[in-house]
């Protein structure tokens, strides 16, 4: 939790100078891999609430980063996807991201870190159970 904290911190300044929020970030990832997609759904994915995903997506649309446009097959929500300016962002948030993480993972050597990588994926694909 520790660790998690750091670069979650260390994250989240670098953001900042950029002009979003760790928040913001992750739905900015989110629809990288998608071609487009709903508040709701980013919302179950991100395991965020609805309100919350909501007032995200307000300030990165004011913020000319996503594309929000009608949707097709429910008239109640919009399909959400990133603009040319969300897409350059995404990319210098990207290397920015990548350099935290590769300062933190430098005292371990190559083998290391990809035990670490495999381990963590091991563990996140385990269902908890509370006792």
């Amino acid at each position: 939790m520790n660790i998690s904290k750091h670069l979650k911190y260390a994250l989240n300044q670098a953001l900042i100078k950029k002009g979003i929020t760790i928040q913001q970030w992750a739905v900015i990832q989110q629809l990288s891999l998608r071609a487009e997609c709903t508040a709701v759904e980013l919302a179950n994915i991100l395991d965020m609430d609805k309100p919350t995903v909501s007032g995200v997506v307000k300030r990165l649309e004011l913020k000319s980063l996503l594309i929000k446009k009608d949707n097709p097959l429910d008239q109640r929500s919009s399909l959400l996807s990133l603009s040319d300016s969300g897409n350059i962002l995404l990319n210098d948030c990207r290397t920015t991201s990548e350099k935290i993480i590769r300062n933190y993972l430098a005292e371990l050597s190559s083998t290391e870190q990809q035990l670490l990588n495999q381990l963590l994926m091991k563990i996140d694909k385990k269902e908890v159970k509370e006792e």
